[in-house]
């Protein structure tokens, strides 16, 4: 069966808020006694096996960035509030062995291949390689936009060696200048130009142009170098070209129904009006593997039948839409998400992208 991209149906939902619902039918959908024991996530932090124990390890107002050094240090990037960023290294024996806050708005900051770069100040931080938490001044390349074109397509080509180069946009806002008469002439017309931040030998450099370089630094380009997380990768075949990576550590169960219930979503705004779906409200059985150790736990859920399904499967069998039933925002369910590798001593697995468990 062709699963439509899930990302398509975020965009009719994301805006909308849960508001309020009113139960139509209740369901005597009893439930198997395997699962009576299941563990509640939405009331509990904190899931146990015999050995092992989840539990949530990171929150964040924005979606949560991961990133892992090639020594094996887990890099988590938190957002708490409009200005505060912070970062946490993660050792391989799942212990947090330093952090860095940064006091400055989330739109400035940006985290790639484990840099982070302060693009207002014109600076980054190497702290995820070697713990240095001082600013380090970038080295400006034609600011003054006064390269020949020559020069400037020479460095661009240059520029292309680098591991990697994140590309953003600024204004050029000319002075006005004086005539031999003191008369102010007219201001010249601003210009767009491009600003190129690359990285050689660990050392960060800032190369701006008003040469197009779109097409070698833009999109696609940028969206696969800014996905910094652990559980999803780039492909091009769904809307996006981001998807979750599927885990073979994660089985989910059962999905128990409760009701069914008439769900008004209120509209993102302006002239978008709220609207009436009926959703399944029930109850998601998962398993989740670590080693030799099953932590079992549910999560209430709406299900919508009738709309694409998500990649959550039970014995096969696709369910359909998954919501999470909360009040504000709406959060869809593609797929819980899960990541370990052989040189870690844990698993970190996810519900949504604002949350991360820590499995140990």
């Amino acid at each position: 069966m062709v699963r439509i991209p899930f990302l398509i149906i975020c965009s009719c939902f994301i805006a909308a808020s849960l508001m309020k619902c009113n139960p139509i039918q209740k369901f005597h959908d009893d439930l198997p006694k395997e699962f009576e024991q299941y563990v509640s996530m939405d009331s509990s932090q904190n899931i146990h096996g015999r050995n092992v124990k989840m539990t949530l390890a990171f929150q964040s107002t924005e979606d949560i960035q991961s990133f892992i050094t090639s020594d094996n240090q887990v890099i988590i990037y938190t957002i708490s509030s409009v200005k505060e960023n912070s970062f946490y290294k993660i050792s391989p024996a799942g212990e947090i062995i330093d952090s860095l806050k940064l006091h400055i708005k989330p739109v400035h900051i940006v985290f790639v291949k484990g840099f982070i770069i302060d693009i207002k100040n014109q600076q980054y931080y190497t702290w995820g390689f070697d713990g240095n938490k001082k600013p380090i001044k970038m080295i400006l390349q034609n600011t003054g936009l006064d390269w020949d074109i020559k020069k400037q397509r020479e460095q661009i080509s240059a520029i292309q060696e680098a591991p990697f180069a994140y590309m953003h946009y600024g204004i050029a806002d000319p002075a006005p200048q004086k005539t031999s008469t003191d008369e102010i002439q007219a201001v010249p017309s601003m210009k767009n130009i491009s600003i190129i931040n690359y990285f050689l030998n660990k050392t960060g450099y800032q190369f701006s142009t008003t040469l197009d370089v779109s097409e070698k630094f833009g999109y696609p380009y940028s969206a696969a170098l800014l996905l910094n997380n652990l559980f999803k990768r780039t492909n091009t075949d769904v809307a996006g070209d981001i998807e979750i990576i599927q885990s073979p550590f994660i089985k989910y169960r059962h999905f128990q129904k409760l009701t069914y219930e008439k769900v008004y979503f209120a509209g993102p705004g302006g002239n978008a009006g709220g609207y009436t779906k009926k959703l399944y409200h029930g109850i998601l059985y998962t398993d989740v593997i670590f080693r030799n150790d099953t932590l079992r736990f549910k999560e209430s859920m709406y299900l919508d039948e009738k709309d694409q399904p998500s990649q959550v499967t039970i014995d096969g069998k696709t369910l359909g839409l998954l919501i999470k039933r909360t009040v504000r925002p709406t959060t869809l369910i593609d797929a819980y998400m899960y990541y370990t590798n052989p040189s870690l001593d844990y698993a970190l697995f996810s519900t949504d992208d604002r949350k991360v468990y820590m499995i140990k």
